[in-house]
């Protein structure tokens, strides 16, 4: 068969857009935001919080979950299933080999985040941050850790300038309210001197949306975290283990509040958000 230079041309044009895996097969891939932001405070100090917020934009094979990679770049736990505990691994996860494997992270011009009334502006930062991550690219990060920026129960904006890998987009999402009304056994987060992690105990909080979750972190002074219970936002109430992962001693409990959440973005194929806002209360395990 002779191919004149139009068709020779075209089948050219169409090689050159096909990211190869091997010899022959092409590689469909999909394009998501990903924001993570996360809200620290203890209790008695809630002026003195902290915020941190992660923001970038990935481009992964068709069949690969980009939430997989939010929560690695954020380094979250991983979660119980709502009304279960378990014990903390102090292990890091491991970045899939596979199709996350051959992601890569885009340049998005400049990137602000914040309130719909002022903006701040994200530090680019090359990734990956550990040389031994099989992703590349550019992420976007907090300039400092100051929480004004980063407020609860306010309406989100992401905005990027764009680059000439990507158009400018923008992103809004409303970020859940933070935790109050906090009590453990009965008694006031913020009058908690001393816990028995052998009786029954039970935390409440002020009963949050449907669509978010409660997780609480049981932490020693020199182990770190030692478990993890996740209940859902809207009961406003749940049961800790007995014996609360072997406590003893001086330690810590956080409760998060935990909002994720699935986004569209015009001329992106999907984004996904994850905001962590968490309240701590130093606890003596006696």
């Amino acid at each position: 068969m002779r191919l004149t230079a139009s068709s020779l041309l075209g089948l050219l044009l169409l090689a050159a857009a096909c990211e190869p895996t091997g010899a022959t097969e092409p590689v469909a891939t999909t394009t998501h935001a990903l924001l993570r932001v996360d809200r620290s405070a203890r209790v008695g100090a809630e002026s003195e919080a902290t915020g941190v917020a992660f923001a970038g934009v990935v481009r992964v094979p068709e069949l690969a979950d980009p939430e997989l990679l939010l929560r690695l770049s954020g380094k979250g736990p991983t979660l119980p299933a709502p009304g279960q505990c378990l014990s903390a691994s102090h292990e890091r996860d491991a970045m899939p080999a596979g199709d996350l494997g051959r992601a890569e992270f885009l340049d998005a011009g400049d990137v602000l985040l914040g309130t719909s009334d002022v903006q701040t502006l994200l530090a680019p930062r090359a990734f990956p941050i550990l040389p031994a991550e099989p992703l590349s690219g550019v992420v976007y990060t907090s300039r400092d850790r100051a929480s004004a920026p980063l407020p609860g129960g306010a309406a989100y904006l992401l905005k990027t300038t764009g680059s000439d890998q990507l158009p400018g987009l923008e992103l809004r999402v409303q970020a859940p309210e933070e935790l109050s009304d906090v009590t453990v056994a009965g008694t006031a987060f913020d009058r908690l001197p001393s816990l028995d992690p052998n009786t029954d105990l039970t935390v409440s909080w002020r009963a949050g949306d449907a669509r978010d979750l409660v997780y609480v972190e049981v932490s020693g002074a020199t182990a770190g975290s030692l478990g993890l219970c996740a209940f859902h936002d809207a009961d406003g109430r749940g049961a800790l283990p007995r014996g609360l992962f072997g406590a003893t001693g001086q330690g810590s409990l956080a409760l998060h509040r935990l909002r994720e959440v699935a986004a569209d973005v015009p001329s992106l194929d999907g984004a996904e958000v994850r905001f962590d806002f968490a309240l701590t209360a130093e606890v003596s395990f006696r």
